[in-house]
């Protein structure tokens, strides 16, 4: 019995000596919605939450940002500040506010942020949201959607289009030259 203990107590030793499993960042697919949702907050402080995705190659991003009540309340969260920002902080991409709430007359307000389709790189994107909670009695949140935008049309390099037009009028001329044959 005591040796089983002692095995017991030895095991559950190691297992707190374990380093803390993290998850990385999760990745944008390339079909489908990524979501990250705020924990249900009442009265906070200004605070600043971050959520990190990955995207495995270069792609046309979409973002949406939208606050949201407790059961049938409406929200009491004030986003003043949303953007993406890449893995070594060189480049921001801000969201614009499209729903704003009038904070100066009442603590319960609905509000939407966009993010227009932009080229992101391949990396780890960062998307950094500062807001505070007033809610007293009922609990509100804030959920952020990604998407890449299907099917959108890149316009091509010059240097590309300066080759295409070169083919094509190497093309004119050979076929100019077989009817002059």
């Amino acid at each position: 019995m005591k040796k089983m203990q002692l095995i017991l107590s030895v095991g559950l030793g190691l297992l707190t000596l374990a380093p803390v499993v993290h998850a990385g960042p999760v990745t944008l697919q390339s079909s489908g919605l990524t979501v990250f949702n705020k924990d249900p907050i009442k009265a906070t402080a200004l605070t600043t939450d971050s959520y990190t995705f990955h995207l495995d190659a270069a792609a046309k991003v979409w973002g949406d940002l939208q606050t949201l009540g407790a059961k049938s309340a409406q929200p009491s969260i004030n986003i003043v500040d949303a953007y993406l920002q890449n893995a070594d902080g060189t480049q921001r991409i801000n969201f614009i506010e499209t729903l704003a709430g009038d904070w100066a007359n009442g603590l319960n307000w609905q509000e939407q942020w966009r993010m227009a389709p932009v080229d992101l790189g391949a990396g780890d994107w960062t998307l950094l949201v500062t807001g505070q909670g007033f809610g007293s009695k009922q609990y509100s949140t804030y959920q952020a959607s990604f998407g890449v935008a299907q099917g959108a049309t890149r316009v091509p390099e010059p240097e590309l289009a300066l080759l295409s037009l070169t083919a094509l009028a190497a093309m004119g001329l050979v076929m100019r030259k077989r009817r002059s044959v």
